[in-house]
């Protein structure tokens, strides 16, 4: 049996690395092919570090190339604002996502489970059906330009906060698929978690994480391996009737976040 991980390289996905080495066979993979290199040596066992940009078609069949028998297949990788432009944020977040758990089908069996990584700033989108429905299809070409229709896919915090709110819906519409061969897949909402990713976005709006921090109900940021044990649990046969939803581990951040980031945003549409 084979558990995978990719993302990896940082951050929230090392410590799920970690969490489910103890378990068998485990492929590591990330775009930073050094740093699941240098987690692997770091692992030992029967670990296999591969590099993997979820964009590249080529990466992904090489990647999968390497599965036997697919017991977890957790994706923690993913861009954040303060390290990519809106349109590679949703191309990568989402379309990526996609792309990769389109060629995980093959490997499906009864048992298999799949954890894919999303944010408590999805459950800001503002509930429009269109823009749903538009959300639903990310392996489509025009993607980035029927959602430009929406809003402005430039905008990075938008982009960042639709392709989550994507992952969250792209876990719920694959649960027949996966249910079909006997596998589970859910979508995980962090929320401001003690990462380099994350601690370079509180760089860029200092005030406003600071805020949402303090306000939360438990005060702090999460930690990576708060994170991981979550994920240990929900790819375990303890949550075998588990699947299509997403699991919000947010310390209750979500009711401390600020509402007002699509005002006036939306073009030519309004929440149902």
């Amino acid at each position: 049996m084979t558990n995978v991980v990719v993302g990896a390289g940082s951050g929230m996905g090392i410590a799920v690395a970690r969490k489910l080495a103890p378990r068998g066979r485990l492929i590591i993979a990330d775009y930073n092919l050094a740093g699941v290199e240098t987690l692997a040596a770091e692992l030992g066992g029967d670990v296999t570090a591969v590099k993997c940009d979820i964009t590249d078609q080529a990466d992904i069949d090489a990647l999968f190339a390497k599965v036997d028998d697919l017991e977890a297949l957790v994706v923690t990788a993913g861009l954040s604002t303060s390290q990519a432009e809106g349109r590679r944020i949703l191309q990568v977040n989402l379309a990526g996502v996609a792309q990769l758990l389109k060629a995980a089908e093959p490997k499906l069996r009864e048992g298999t489970v799949g954890v894919c990584f999303a944010s408590q700033s999805g459950y800001l989108v503002p509930h429009v059906p269109e823009l749903f429905d538009v959300l639903d299809k990310p392996l489509e070409p025009d993607l980035l330009d029927r959602l430009d229709e929406f809003f402005e896919v430039d905008n990075r915090g938008l982009a960042y906060q639709a392709s989550k709110r994507g992952v969250h819906r792209l876990a719920r519409n694959l649960a027949h698929t996966w249910g079909r061969k006997g596998a589970r897949i859910l979508s995980l909402s962090p929320g401001i978690n003690d990462t380099p990713m994350n601690r370079g976005d509180e760089a860029n709006n200092p005030e406003v994480m600071a805020k949402i921090i303090a306000d939360s109900p438990l005060g702090r940021r999460g930690t990576p391996e708060e994170i991981a044990n979550v994920v240990a649990f929900l790819t375990s046969p303890d949550a075998s009737y588990m699947t299509g939803s997403d699991v919000l581990v947010d310390g209750g951040m979500v009711t401390a976040l600020p509402s007002y980031a699509w005002e006036g945003k939306l073009r030519a549409h309004q929440p149902a």
